[in-house]
């Protein structure tokens, strides 16, 4: 009992440290107001005498040149917003504090990119770790180059080599302590079968006909890097693929609440 305890602790911290080194109204004027000119022949008092370009009505604007769409009514509130070409959701009227860039695409670089989860890390050069050391500058290299990019290119396949030695590489560290928990490993072919279609290509996958659940989409609560490690470590005809969940390795929830409404992401804990 005391060697299972000892290896379920070892295999928690292999699993963690390799982790670690692997790593979103303006009101209207009736038209009919603006042909101030016209004087119905009821509301004049003297036709004869009377200037036809002259309104009875002292309230109305008498100048033909006159803005026809000026809002003429004096009861109407001079707070309230008239022009119609405002976006009530603009965050300049301060309805809702955010502020988005327009700028064009080309005005940015592509530098990172993370659909499935730690493709980028885990799936790229996973024995060199997250190490920024001189002896890394390869290492560094192949994932900038990766980041840049795109899921076309994982779908030629130009990836594969990389991904392939990474999988062997947690496979050589892992599997005895696996075998010795009692614990099925995956082949290399399992492995590819059963993590390939979420790694490659590196995307959200989400089919609506499906419940909700990484890796069919992923859900802020998902505890995604448990259900990945399971997916490349473990035979899932033996395991489940939420095996690494229900063991303590990791907290049940979140420590900070997720928001009920957007940007759902839990505020970020305040300086210490």
């Amino acid at each position: 009992m005391k060697k299972h305890t000892y290896t379920h602790a070892l295999l928690g911290a292999l699993l963690v440290s390799t982790l670690t080194a692997c790593g979103d109204d303006g009101g209207t004027t009736d038209g009919s107001t603006g042909n101030v000119t016209t004087t119905m022949p009821a509301t004049t008092t003297n036709p004869t005498t009377t200037d036809p370009t002259t309104s009875t009505d002292p309230t109305t604007s008498t100048d033909p040149t006159a803005d026809p769409t000026t809002t003429t009514d004096p009861t109407a509130d001079p707070t309230t917003t008239t022009d119609p070409t405002v976006d009530p959701t603009d965050s300049t009227t301060g309805d809702n504090g955010f502020v988005f860039p327009d700028d064009p695409i080309d005005a940015y670089k592509q530098i990172d990119r993370h659909g499935a989860v730690e493709a980028g890390t885990a799936g790229i050069a996973a024995a060199g770790g997250l190490g920024f050391s001189p002896g890394q500058a390869d290492m560094i290299k192949i994932r900038d180059a990766y980041n840049a990019s795109n899921p076309e290119e994982d779908v030629a396949e130009m990836w594969l080599g990389e991904i392939a030695k990474s999988i062997m590489f947690f496979h050589a560290a892992l599997d005895d302590d696996l075998m010795m928990l009692g614990l099925t490993p995956a082949t290399f072919a399992e492995t590819v079968a059963q993590a390939g279609p979420v790694i490659i290509p590196d995307t959200i996958k989400y089919d609506p006909k499906l419940p909700t659940a990484y890796p069919n989409g992923r859900k802020l609560e998902d505890p995604v890097v448990d259900i990945t490690l399971a997916a490349v470590l473990l035979n899932l005809k033996v395991h489940p693929l939420d095996f690494f969940v229900k063991l303590p390795l990791n907290p049940p929830k979140n420590d900070v609440a997720f928001l009920a409404e957007w940007p759902y992401l839990a505020p970020p804990h305040p300086p210490l």
